[in-house]
């Protein structure tokens, strides 16, 4: 990602040829791509790459519709990037992101949301007309599992909010109570109101979702005997496996589970029928943490306060073998840099509104959170 400087251009001088950008042919960084994305203060727009001598080397020869449909200034800067990918062919993920916006809310996981909306939400997203006739049993659920910080909780909620579904959130020791008999009740309860809303409302019924945060607290493997267990614990177990294979019966509710062990959960929740999709969040890939990154700078980028000083790729490299957390607290930390920088170069704590609105965070705060950062 690169700052350029928009200039006026006379070629296609047409209000209805809009969807593209003039760069000159030695613009090392953006001559070889086919499209290119230029984020203004409102939006990220796409555009197609046209070679043109004629154009300033270091700037984007852009026409007066254009500058206007897409509120972009002649002669203002702008960050441009290269688009993450050229596909000749649409994948599920490229149609449903159009639909849900996927890309905005959480970076680096197209597979997985293809994954997850394919094999677990499509029929509860797909016309019921035809669903009907299918008389299939819906997925119950999905368990999501990996290291810590990839984004798995993240992941759930982005999931809920495109369902736009409130969700219960269960830790796993939540449930448990001293009182005999009180933590197979707790898990009896969750399902109670997707049971009352089915019996009243029939297939009308609201979606209800359940995530269960480290599942494998409340599931555990029953055959573990090198684990210190209780009654408790092996009762909680099959309480909620029972109530998983009564939901055969409820096709208004949905079951989300994260685990950073996935060993330790008893396999029959995993069986077939029962919580049957079990996805692995890895690590951030090559292009994740550009993605990511992009995400959590989106508002310092629409907002003015991210400096062009700013080396991205540099700072994107440097963060290989780091999650999505670590991401999100690489651009914190280097915000909490900004100010602190701010306060000992003014050589007062009282800063005003006016001083404050004027602070863009650089590159440098960005080294220096780096250094402090441990993956």
């Amino acid at each position: 990602m690169a700052k350029r400087t928009v200039i006026q251009t006379s070629l296609y001088y047409n209000e209805n040829v809009t969807d593209y950008i003039a760069i000159h042919p030695e613009d090392n960084m953006f001559s070889k791509a086919k499209r290119v994305e230029i984020c203004n203060p409102y939006d990220v727009v796409e555009f197609e790459v046209i070679l043109h001598s004629t154009v300033t080397l270091g700037a984007i020869a852009l026409n007066r519709f254009q500058r206007k449909k897409y509120h972009l200034k002649k002669y203002h800067s702008y960050f441009v990037r290269c688009c993450s990918s050229e596909k000749s062919s649409r994948t599920l993920f490229d149609i449903i992101n159009e639909r849900f916006d996927f890309k905005t809310k959480i970076g680096g996981m197209e597979s997985v949301l293809e994954e997850i909306a394919g094999d677990v939400l499509l029929s509860r997203l797909y016309p019921q007309s035809f669903i009907s006739k299918t008389q299939i049993n819906k997925p119950r659920g999905f368990l999501l599992h990996g290291r810590p910080g990839t984004g798995k909780t993240l992941l759930a909620r982005t999931i809920c909010d495109i369902l736009e579904v409130t969700p219960k959130v269960i830790r796993g020791p939540e449930i448990f109570s001293c009182m005999l008999g009180e933590s197979e009740k707790k898990i009896r309860e969750l399902f109670d109101d997707a049971r009352r809303d089915q019996k009243v409302y029939g297939a009308n019924s609201k979606l209800h979702v359940i995530i269960f945060d480290e599942i494998d607290a409340i599931c555990k493997n029953r055959a573990h005997s090198g684990l210190v267990r209780d009654t408790v614990h092996n009762n909680v177990t099959a309480q909620l496996l029972a109530e998983i294979d009564g939901m055969v019966y409820l096709n208004n509710i949905l079951l989300m589970g994260t685990t950073n062990f996935l060993e330790e959960i008893d396999p029959a929740l995993l069986r077939p029928g029962l919580i049957e999709t079990v996805i692995e969040i890895k690590l951030p890939d090559a292009t994740a943490p550009s993605q990511i990154f992009d995400i959590y700078t989106k508002a310092l980028l629409r907002n003015g306060a991210l400096n062009q000083d700013v080396n991205t790729n540099n700072i994107i490299q440097r963060t290989e073998g780091m999650t999505g957390s670590h991401v999100e607290r690489l651009v914190r930390m280097a915000t909490h840099a900004a100010m602190k920088r701010d306060i000992i170069e003014r050589n007062k704590f009282d800063v005003t509104e006016e001083e404050g609105d004027t602070l863009e965070v650089c590159n440098r705060d960005f080294l220096e959170a780096l250094s402090k950062l441990q993956p």
